[in-house]
């Protein structure tokens, strides 16, 4: 099965079942997604076997517009667009193999700023023990030269 195939069996399986928009932007989100994976260099048929079978795919996203409440949308906040964007990120997570917790970090847009900060931290730490280091030699070799005496002592 090529994109395009794939694409169309995801268009003709959404058709009638949610509205002509949202088919389109699926579409649109699955092409983009499929492009884009094919850019960093794997090749077309391991992208749509990553995503197995279009009318699945379509079926989710029938079931998720088709559950979609009000309710829903006071529980998780924000407004439908957000809930299709936050379902879509799942889908991706569910296909790249990438862990759960990593999700509201990309949701968010936060991922960068995570980074900075851990490498911030990793670089406080690192810079600290090298200014220890010299205290820590000599605490260890004081320590050394005590036990050695009181070995000796004794």
């Amino acid at each position: 099965m090529s994109k395009q195939e794939f694409v169309d069996r995801l268009r003709v399986s959404l058709s009638g079942r949610i509205s002509p928009a949202l088919v389109e932007e699926n579409a649109r989100y699955y092409e983009d997604y499929i492009n884009t994976r094919i850019r960093l260099g794997e090749p077309e048929e391991s992208v749509l076997t990553e995503l197995g079978d279009a009318r699945l795919i379509a079926r989710s996203i029938v079931a998720a517009e088709n559950g979609k409440t009000g309710a829903e949308e006071k529980v998780y906040g924000g407004s439908q667009e957000e809930t299709r964007r936050r379902e879509r990120f799942r889908q991706v997570f569910r296909i790249s193999g990438l862990p759960p917790w990593a999700l509201p970090v990309l949701a968010g847009g936060t991922l960068l700023l995570v980074l900075v900060l851990l490498s911030l931290v990793f670089r406080l730490v690192l810079h600290m023990l090298a200014w220890l280091w010299p205290v820590i030699a000599i605490v260890m070799i004081l320590l050394f030269f005590i036990k050695l005496f009181r070995d000796w002592l004794h």
